[in-house]
């Protein structure tokens, strides 16, 4: 196995990581009670002594030649480096075998045994790097050119975390629940200063910049439970299990963890010393404080979907500590967590729960600090908001209708912004570009075209983040078999102020109770426009499943296809002509008459064909107007069910005629209205209405962006275009630049030709003045005198007064003017030269390596974790308990201190109760001075050496001041990037190197064999 490949997936995953898990341990035949202890330690001051032991790359060396190689070129530059901390995680198993009750998941008492594992972690470090650097040229009569500048960057962190799981079992060894008692407190403190002083040109240019970051999270008092929702036998088989076990929990099965949790963050940010006042701008133009505390207190309650699959490998015996010569099959299971995959469940669900809420309510709180502090940098105070800021972040999203009565046209999410109070808020629709509409609020009657329904927190009068409405379609605004555009503006009343305008595209739908409805639409396609109408809602008021009946002389009724057809039905013969070819009438609706043999004959000879058995016959009539009103067109249409009218209403409800208007030719926007209507035939009102509707079209081409702007001081720049989607052509396009003095600077022409789809035109511009200059830019059809189209945008140009200062100017051309480059140039060949003979070693250490979590079939747990490597001499124990055929004396080791029994047990008291950087780390060790100590070892001259005053007690305490999610895990969600030292970092390292040297050696081998 090449160890390159391997070694990554054993080593990544830490002995940290694996003691910050809890591990469980059950007794398959709890007859005694059995109890051991594990730990992991590692001393942070080994860190550079553990990357030579396994790379061969010894850090202060490679700083030693850096610094040589400033030297080499001519400026001095001192690194130096001085890191403190101890990193501890104990694990205490015991059970208790006696009898004990609990409730399951139904609230039934089971008689449980229990085992229980506290877990212990308390880690600290201390961190300070320097880099100091300085040089200067004196040119015989010139005035001297420097640099110098020093940067001191100071770390501190603590982690502590306190976690007791106790899990039931029935007495066939089933798993009914679990108990979880939970507190971590995390802090970080990162601060960073640098000091310049730039000379140049007979100026200096001093910069004292600072910022620091004090991070606090906690999460204390958390209380979980636990109840699968049947009993489950996960342990017993798996412990039966030869190799492999896959074990499946659904939602039933698994059941529900509830909890409860309290909370808290601090947090500081500052920045200071910028040097805004050589830039224009007012002297700490860009100083930031940030800070406040928070904390909620809350309870969780989520359903547990869990998976895994456990893949057992090796046999090993090893000594757990738990007995003079006393040792424990175990064998590794390289699919496994470092721990119990179901307290991994557990604990993530207890963080989850705790977190989800509290994350919300921080973000939002440091958001609005966060911005605070932006308007007063920017004074944002001109906009109509009186310098409060909202940023507001609303989605819309279509929405399936699954209730036949109920219409919902669209949801609309608040994700980002302030609480909202329903009280002013205004959210307004338009579909499809029609004239908007006033949505009532939730709880208002919804007398209107629209209401909204409240989704989320509800019944608290605020519309917050996470909740939302579903926009209801009263008035079928968008019907069924239609797709539609829909525009939503949410308005804030009481400021005045426009929150978001979204949009959305949807499926209409129109239910079953909808009172029937006409829509309309115009469209401008072709010679002539053709106008459109369609009936939604309720469609059966065209259609009856009544028929036409014929009423006999005697009374009696007939169905009307029965008339005139030769065979009479009626018993006194009044439904047929008289046999004696005398003349017999029909008297139509209207009061004519017609022959009675022409009834039935398929055609129709009333005006609503009730000769022809019609009993329901409609009139469509479609008007079209333009936008002065004045009628252009009117048609009129038949619809009955029969063939002999225009429409069968069981066929269509929708109907499309050319109005035999023209489309109008002339280039601009053109409008045009259409008004529709259904009328039972000869009826003086309509059956159902549709009032004006009117339709905005574009014709000919258009005019797309425009944009002029100050591009460098007194200099224009504009930028434009125009677009012909539809190849209307035949238009010219012209633009004219005018100055504060209404005087033309620029201008230019271009034809649309229908060459292209879009055109465009851009330039710039050097003006002596300052003032408003204003961009026209029109578009003219041939033939035309007037343009259809026209546009202006206008820029202000003003005086500069963000220029730098004279002496920034006069420093920064003297160090452009320097030798400085060259310096810099011939820094590099010799640090390329001093670093050819610092590389890792050619040879990794080792061949092979495992990662063993060490699952006990005796126990029915995972007990412990162990990383073993191997290389021709033998294999060696790198970290875990002790174990038979592995031998200790590893030739490349770890500085991590892995404890069991007695040792555990002792170093597990020791740190109990420690919760300060000074209870963790020994900060007296943590002495600066080292750091000269160091250099002047390494033959550095240290004359000019400043060391920063660095007060270790000031730190934060893990007591009354809540300390904080992990600092890396808040400084990522507030777009910080913090370093977050880990034996993460430096095994992540080695593992490079390793696959580095492997890389190397496979190149060699190939030269080699060319």
């Amino acid at each position: 196995m090449n160890i390159a490949r391997t070694l990554p997936s054993l080593l990544m995953t830490t002995l940290l990581l694996a003691a910050l898990l809890p591990l469980g341990s059950v007794s398959a035949t709890p007859t005694e009670e059995s109890e051991f202890y594990y730990g992991v330690e590692y001393d942070w001051s080994s860190v550079d002594t553990d990357l030579e032991n396994f790379t061969g790359v010894d850090v202060p060396e490679i700083l030693s030649e850096i610094m040589g190689a400033a030297d080499d070129a001519g400026f001095n530059l001192i690194i130096g480096q001085l890191q403190t901390g101890a990193s501890n995680v104990y694990v205490h198993h015991t059970e208790d075998i006696t009898p004990q009750t609990i409730q399951d998941n139904n609230g039934n008492d089971v008689s449980v045994w229990s085992r229980t594992d506290d877990v212990t972690l308390r880690h600290g470090i201390l961190a300070d790097t320097i880099l100091q650097t300085d040089w200067t040229e004196t040119t015989f009569g010139s005035d001297p050119t420097s640099i110098d500048i020093d940067i001191v960057q100071t770390l501190e962190q603590v982690l502590t975390v306190d976690m007791t799981y106790t899990e039931y079992l029935d007495d066939s060894y089933n798993l009914i629940g679990a108990d979880m008692e939970f507190s971590m407190d995390v802090s970080a403190l990162v601060g960073l200063n640098i000091d310049v002083l730039l000379e140049g040109g007979g100026e200096e240019f001093p910069v004292d910049f600072n910022t620091e970051l004090d991070l606090g999270y906690s999460i204390t008092d958390s209380t979980s439970e636990w109840r699968l929702g049947s009993p489950n036998a996960i342990y017993v088989d798996l412990s039966a299990a030869d190799d492999n076990y896959y074990w499946e929990c659904g939602e039933y099965e698994c059941g529900d963890i509830t909890g409860d949790y309290t909370g808290a963050v601090d947090y500081t940010f500052t920045i200071e010393g910028i040097p805004t006042e050589d830039f224009g701008l007012d002297a700490g133009e860009f100083d930031l404080e940030i800070s406040d505390t928070l904390s909620e207190s809350g309870d969780f309650d989520m359903e547990v979907n869990a998976e895994f699959d456990f893949s057992k490998g090796e046999t090993l015996t090893v000594d757990l500590g738990d007995g003079e010569g006393l040792t424990t099959q175990v064998q590794s299971c390289d699919t496994c967590p470092p721990g119990n995959p179901l307290m991994f469940i557990m604990m993530g669900h207890v963080l989850y729960g705790s977190g989800e809420a509290f994350a919300e309510q921080v973000a939002e709180d440091i958001g609005e600090d966060i911005t605070d502090s932006l308007e007063s940098i920017f004074a944002t105070d001109d906009d109509g908001t009186d310098g409060q800021l909202s940023y507001y972040g609303f989605q819309a999203d279509s929405v399936e209708n699954n209730e036949p009565n109920t219409d919902n046209l669209a949801l609309v999410t608040l994700n980002q912004g302030n609480d909202i109070n329903w009280a002013t808020v205004m959210v307004q629709v338009s579909v499809d570009g029609n004239a908007p509409v006033t949505c009532s609020n939730p709880g208002m009657p919804a007398d209107g075209d629209c209401s909204l329904v409240e989704f989320g927190s509800v019944g608290d009068q605020y519309w917050s983040v996470g909740d939302g409405v579903t926009i209801m379609d009263d008035a079928d605004m968008c019907p069924e078999n239609n797709y539609c555009s829909v525009d939503i503006t949410v308005t804030d009343t009481m400021e005045g102020q426009i929150l978001s305008s979204i949009w959305t595209y949807v499926e209409g739908f129109t239910p079953a109770n909808a009172p029937a409805k006409l829509t309309g639409d115009l469209h401008f396609w072709g010679d002539n426009i053709t106008v459109q109408t369609a009936l939604s809602g309720n469609t059966s008021v065209l259609q009856s499943d009544d028929y036409a009946m014929f009423t006999c002389d005697d009374g009696s009724e007939i169905g009307f296809t029965s008339v005139n057809d030769g065979e009479s039905f009626c018993s006194d013969g009044s439904d047929e002509a008289p046999a004696d070819g005398s003349t017999k009438m029909f008297t139509c609706n209207d009061g004519s008459e017609v022959e009675w043999t022409t009834l039935n004959d398929g055609y129709g000879d009333c005006p609503t064909l009730e000769d022809e058995g019609v009993l329901n016959h409609y009139t469509l009539q479609m008007n079209v107007f333009d936008d002065a009103g004045t009628p252009l067109s009117s048609i009129e249409s038949t619809i009955c069910d029969s063939w002999m009218c225009d429409s069968n209403p069981e066929w269509a409800t929708s109907w499309s005629e050319d109005s035999g208007v023209a489309v109008p030719s002339t280039y601009g926007e053109s409008t045009m209205c259409m008004t529709a209507s259904i009328s039972e035939t000869g009826a003086s009102s309509p059956l159902v209405e549709f009032s004006e509707m009117c339709h905005s079209q574009w014709i000919g081409p258009e005019l797309g962006y425009t944009d002029v702007w100050e591009g460098e001081a007194m200099n224009l720049r504009y930028d434009m275009s125009a677009h012909d989607w539809s190849s209307y052509e035949g238009a010219t396009w012209t633009y004219s630049l005018m100055d504060p003095n209404q005087n033309q600077l620029d201008s230019g022409t271009m034809v649309i030709d229908g060459s292209d789809n879009s055109y465009y035109m851009d330039g710039n511009i050097d003006v002596l003045e300052v003032g408003e200059y204003c961009l026209m830019t029109e578009l003219t059809q041939d033939g035309a005198s007037t343009p259809y189209l026209s546009e202006m945008h206008c820029t202000m140009v003003e005086e500069s007064d963000d220029e730098v200062s004279d002496r920034v100017a006069a420093v920064f051309e003297a160090l452009g003017e320097s030798g400085l480059e060259d310096v810099l140039e011939d820094f590099g060949m010799h640090l390329e030269d001093r670093l050819e003979d610092v590389e890792p070693f050619e040879e990794f250490p080792y061949d092979d390596g495992m990662w063993a979590p060490m699952w006990s079939n005796e126990h029915a747990a995972m007990v412990g974790v162990g990383v073993y490597v191997m290389n021709d001499d033998g294999a060696y124990t790198l970290a875990g308990p002790e174990t038979q055929g592995y031998m200790d004396d590893a030739p490349a080791k770890l500085s991590i201190h892995y404890l069991t029994g007695a040792d555990a047990n002792a170093a597990t008291n020791g740190m109990k109760e420690a919760t300060s950087i000074d209870d963790i780390v020994n900060v007296d060790d943590h002495d600066l001075g080292a750091i000269e100590e160091d250099l002047i070892a390494a033959g550095v001259d240290v004359s000019n050496l400043t060391l920063p005053e660095t007060d270790t007690s000031t730190g934060t305490d893990g007591g009354d001041n809540p300390t904080p999610p992990t600092a890396e895990e808040l400084a990522e969600d507030s777009g910080l990037d913090l370093p977050f030292l880990s034996p993460i970092s430096m095994i992540a390292v080695i593992v490079l190197a390793g696959v580095v040297s492997g890389g190397r050696r496979d190149s060699n081998t190939d030269e080699n064999e060319e």
